[in-house]
């Protein structure tokens, strides 16, 4: 559908008076088409329902100017026809946590399409419509066309949520996707209540979290975005932070980046996409590490538990990507056309494929999804407040920079003692100073914002070099083990030996990289804290 450009009223506007908006708090889910229809006929939906089902055909538009101002502002603006009725809506883009979305929503019934100039002065757009010339500019960017079905539930006393089930088109000019997913806003009660009840319908219908709204959706459209690999941005801390909202910050943007690398993962179009995806993982594990003597660990066990089984479901997939795509390439060039080492390559592209679509499968499932919700279900709790661990509640009681200079000086110190000897290190040691370096490497990161910008970037460099080198290490005891399951089973002695060639270049390349230890180390050792 092509979008046209529609007539806009021309109301004066007010003074520039901002109202204040109520608070949104929802949680998205994506949902197929099959899935939704049954979603109705669920005995924990009839049992919850408080009224009878409603089912509306909605049209929306969404507008902006050519050059996105509003969504540089991070706001939406939308017009809705509702049946007969016309709406039109202001969202401030808030806080996405997992799927979790808050945000201030403005709305406003109008006649017909036509925007409301008054009711955009008073909710802070003042400036962007001060002059006709730059209203004009607003036109529509992208539509959404869909039927939504609505419930009222109450699932336990006092709380209130509405469930609504969404299934159509969002179109930007001649490109389209297809709509379908499930807002769960809440009503009356806890965010807890939301997560609860949808911990209970993945049980019965696959759900996975949805952290983008119709208009990320809508944009990424209109732009003609083509998906690509997401790497890890570092969380916007703020000094006046208490603790919990900085662990709930490094969380949730380690969760993001995890999710923003779920669908090409679980396509296997990339396989930067499980890269990323795991050291999202890497790195939500490492800051539960970093802040655990503030927040004891028995407070989130069962998270942890969970993204363990996560990192075995993930691991061998990007260890065989690396052996297939990397390692057995560079022999392959050496070996020409050799029989048996093209052999030992289809060998391996087969135990790549089965770890690939385990990883995808995992990332695909309910239990991935419980994980997410339970990550959310956390924050909504906070557990730890009810553990009698009055270290850990003094610590809460620091500022965050206090704090923060404690623990990267602490894990700062345990690089150093593991590396004190680096050149006598068998393969064990140079495993755990690998391990150290990486959590000081995650931690400088999430505090990153705190310090400095140049004085990080010059010791987060250090560290990385240092990591590179001994990834590339354990890379090379990597073929080792990924050599000895390539081996099980009969195999003809050319085939034998081609594993033999593999495992003597793996252990070429690690001592050449072993010469290279004591610059890096040095590097690191003379690179002044930034903390």
């Amino acid at each position: 559908m092509q979008i046209t450009d529609l007539p806009v009223s021309d109301v004066a506007p007010s003074a520039d008076k901002s109202a204040a908006a109520p608070l949104e708090i929802e949680l998205k889910l994506a949902i197929s088409p099959e899935d939704a229809r049954k979603l109705s006929r669920l005995f924990l939906v009839k049992t919850a329902a408080t009224g009878r089902a409603v089912t509306r055909r909605m049209h929306s538009v969404y507008y902006d100017t050519p050059d996105f101002a509003l969504r540089a502002q991070r706001k939406g603006l939308r017009l809705r026809r509702e049946g007969s009725r016309w709406v039109q809506s202001l969202k401030t883009a808030g806080s996405v946590e997992g799927g979790l979305h808050q945000r201030e929503e403005h709305e406003r019934p109008v006649p017909a399409q036509l925007l409301d100039y008054s009711a955009l002065t008073q909710w802070g757009l003042a400036e962007l419509i001060a002059d006709p010339a730059q209203r004009a500019r607003l036109q529509p960017v992208f539509t959404c066309d869909f039927t939504r079905t609505t419930r009222r539930l109450a699932p336990t006393s006092g709380a209130q949520i509405e469930l609504c089930v969404d299934r159509g088109t969002i179109m930007a000019g001649a490109a389209a996707e297809p709509l379908g997913e499930i807002e769960l806003e809440l009503k009356a009660g806890a965010p807890q209540v939301l997560i609860d009840f949808a911990l209970q319908l993945i049980e019965h219908i696959p759900l996975r979290l949805e952290p983008r709204s119709k208009a990320e959706r809508g944009y990424a459209l209109a732009e003609q975005r083509v998906a690509a690999p997401v790497r890890a941005t570092a969380p916007a801390l703020e000094p006046n932070m208490n603790l919990t909202a900085a662990l709930r910050g490094v969380t949730f943007s380690c969760l993001a980046h995890l999710q923003a690398n779920e669908a090409g993962t679980i396509a296997a179009t990339d396989p930067e996409y499980l890269h990323q995806a795991r050291v999202a993982l890497r790195r939500l594990r490492s800051a539960f590490s970093v802040f655990r003597r503030a927040f004891p660990r028995a407070a989130y066990e069962d998270v942890l538990v969970e993204l363990a089984w996560l990192g075995e479901q993930l691991g061998p997939a990007r260890d065989w990507d690396v052996f297939v795509l990397t390692t057995l390439p560079q022999l392959a060039r050496a070996f020409g056309e050799d029989a048996a080492m093209q052999a030992l390559m289809r060998s391996a592209e087969l135990v790549r494929a089965a770890a690939g679509r385990q990883a995808g499968e995992a990332i695909g499932s309910r239990r991935y999804t419980a994980l997410l919700l339970g990550l959310n279900g956390l924050f909504c709790r906070e557990p730890w407040l009810a553990l009698p661990d009055e270290e850990a509640a003094e610590l809460r009681a620091r500022p965050l920079p206090q704090f923060a200079a404690e623990m990267l000086s602490r894990h700062a110190r345990k690089v150093m003692k593991c590396g004190r000897k680096h050149e006598q290190l068998d393969a064990g040691g140079l495993h755990r100073l690998r391990i150290e370096i990486k959590k000081l490497r995650y931690a400088s990161d999430f505090f990153s914002a705190l310090y400095e910008r140049k004085a990080v970037r010059a010791y987060a460099a250090a560290l990385a070099a240092l990591q590179e080198l001994l990834g590339t290490l354990n890379d090379a005891a990597t073929v080792d083990r990924l050599c000895g399951v390539l081996r099980e089973g009969d195999a003809d002695a050319s085939y034998r030996e081609a594993l033999g060639a593999v495992r003597g270049w793996a252990a070429a390349t690690a001592r050449d990289h072993l010469e290279q230890l004591p610059a890096a180390w040095k590097r690191l050792r003379e690179v002044e804290p930034f903390w």
